[in-house]
Parts: C-alpha cells; structure tokens; sequence
C-alpha cells in the first residue's frame, strides 16, 4: 500500500518538525485517501468490519495477563508488525479499542475507581528508542488512557539495558532469562499504593510482565494486572 510505504518513510526520518508531519500527513490523506490494510475500505486503517474479525484468544487471561486476542491471527500480527516497524501510528488506536472490548467485565468494573489506577506502557532502551522514534506501548497506553479515563504515567518505569526481542528468541528459559535485571524505577513516589495496567503488544512467556511487576511492586505498587494485544 502506498500510504503505508510513505507513513514508513516520514516516521524514519530524523529531526523532521511536528509542524511538517502533521502538514505531510494533511497532504497524505488528499493524495492517499486512508484505507483499511486488510480489505481497502476507505477512512480508517483497520476498519471495524475487519478488527473484529481478529480471533478471539485462546488464553484470555494467565497470571493477570489480559489478551485480547492470539499472535498467530494474522490480521493482529500484521497490524502489530506495521505499528512496530512500518510507523503506521494510527493503528494504534484499534489495537486499543480491541484491548478494551475484550476485557472482562468483572476487570472493567474493577478499574472502574479511576482514581486507584494508573497505566504505565512497558518502557524500550534508550537505544531501541532513538532507532524507533516512539514506543508503540505507549502510543496504545495513551489512547487506552482515553476509553478508560486512566492517568498514563511513563516517567516511573525505565529500561536500564538493551535487550533482544522476546518474539526473536526461541528457546523459552532464554526468554525466560532474557529480562533479568533489565528495568528499574524513579519517581516511585507517582505509584505508592496505587493499582498498576500494565501496558504491552506482545506477551510471549510472560517474562517481561513478570519481572516489572516485581519491580513495580517492590517500589509500592498495590495490585498489578497488565493487558496486552496478544499472547504468542
């Protein structure tokens, strides 16, 4: 698709001002109308015909982490990898808006107290960073912030090292280990006694939610669940 080809290109330029993005973006919809990247349609996307046809997970929730659908669904694997890679941004707010429909009633009545929460995006290194531009987490943290009416705090949790992705590593104890000792926390004051939504794309073995909830815990965090767009 040409608008997600010229989307890559603007995203992985350096130093280009905001002003010039969103006014590149401007001219982008007039050239390139915005169509769905499964089906064409027109004016979003993902359009919503097409979001819902992501399967279901077959997990839905393991050790308070809640999937809103599996990685193998090709639609939510390729919507994820354009996200990750491509700079396609705007997809992520339908993997938000599905993260929020599937999530158990009894979990929205639960964080229904907004004031007791707090949403904090899994953090990249600083140099996965630089190289990317933008954390994708965060952007889908952000506009679940929005549906759910949660603060998103991304001042607290920080990666102390540059890790390789848990989806490239095969053998689970390297997963499993992969993580170890890899993240820290400031401003731990922002947390205390507070419950955390921890916010991330991909959860394969559960490594990385498992060794921040620890730390985040450890820092005076109440209760910790964490969401996800997929478990792989």
């Amino acid at each position: 698709m040409a608008q997600i080809l010229i989307h890559s290109i603007i995203n992985s330029a350096k130093r280009v001002p905001k002003k010039v993005h969103l006014a590149t973006r401007f001219f982008l919809n007039i050239i390139f109308p915005q169509k769905c990247f499964v089906c064409g349609a027109k004016n979003k996307i993902l359009c919503e015909k097409c979001l819902m046809k992501i399967d279901y997970p077959s997990l839905p929730e393991s050790n308070k982490i809640f999937a809103a659908t599996d990685y193998n669904d090709e639609f939510a694997k390729k919507a994820i990898w354009l996200l990750k890679y491509r700079g396609v941004k705007l997809l992520a707010e339908p993997l938000a808006e599905l993260i929020c429909r599937r999530l158990p009633p009894s979990v929205k009545y639960s964080i229904s107290d907004a004031l007791n929460w707090v949403i904090i995006p899994i953090p990249l290194s600083k140099k996965r960073l630089k190289q990317r531009g933008y954390n994708q987490t965060e952007l889908i943290a952000r506009y679940l912030s929005n549906k759910m009416s949660v603060k998103t705090k991304t001042g607290v949790l920080y990666k102390l090292k540059d890790t390789p992705s848990q989806v490239s590593i095969k053998d689970r104890e390297k997963r499993m280990n992969n993580l170890k000792d890899s993240f820290g926390i400031k401003n731990a004051e922002a947390i205390n006694g507070k419950n955390i939504i921890l916010i991330d794309d991909v959860s394969t073995t559960g490594a990385t939610i498992r060794e921040t909830r620890k730390i985040l815990r450890s820092a005076g965090a109440k209760k910790v669940i964490a969401m996800v767009v997929a478990r792989g």
